[in-house]
C-alpha cells in the first residue's frame, strides 16, 4: 500500500512538472511570436518611408507658377472683362451642343 501511494504521489509531480514545463514553453513561445510581429512590424515601416523633398542626382524643381493660377482663374470667369462667355463655358460643360 505505501508503495502504491508513493507511485501515485511520484506521478501527480510528474503531470504537475510536465504541466508547469507546457505553460512555460508556451509563454516562451508567446514572448518570441510577439518579438518576430514586432520586428516585421518594423520592417514594414521602413520600407514604408518615402523620402520628400531634395535628392541627390535630381533635378532642381521646375517653377510652375503655381502662384498665378487662381489669379487667372478669376480673371478668366469672374471679372466684368472675362474671356470666355457663359456660351463657352455651357459649352465646355457639355451644356451646349
Amino acid at each position: 500500500m505505501l508503495d502504491m501511494r508513493r507511485c501515485l504521489e511520484r506521478q501527480e509531480r510528474e503531470i504537475k512538472e510536465r504541466r508547469h514545463r507546457r505553460v512555460e514553453e508556451k509563454r516562451v513561445q508567446q514572448e518570441e511570436d510577439e518579438q518576430v510581429a514586432m520586428a516585421v512590424g518594423l520592417l514594414n515601416l521602413e520600407s514604408q518611408v518615402r523620402s520628400r523633398g531634395s535628392q541627390v542626382g535630381h533635378g532642381p524643381n521646375m517653377d510652375r507658377h503655381r502662384h498665378s493660377r487662381g489669379k487667372n482663374l478669376l480673371e478668366d470667369y469672374f471679372i466684368p472683362n472675362f474671356v470666355y462667355s457663359n456660351c463657352d463655358v455651357a459649352r465646355v460643360l457639355g451644356l451646349l451642343p
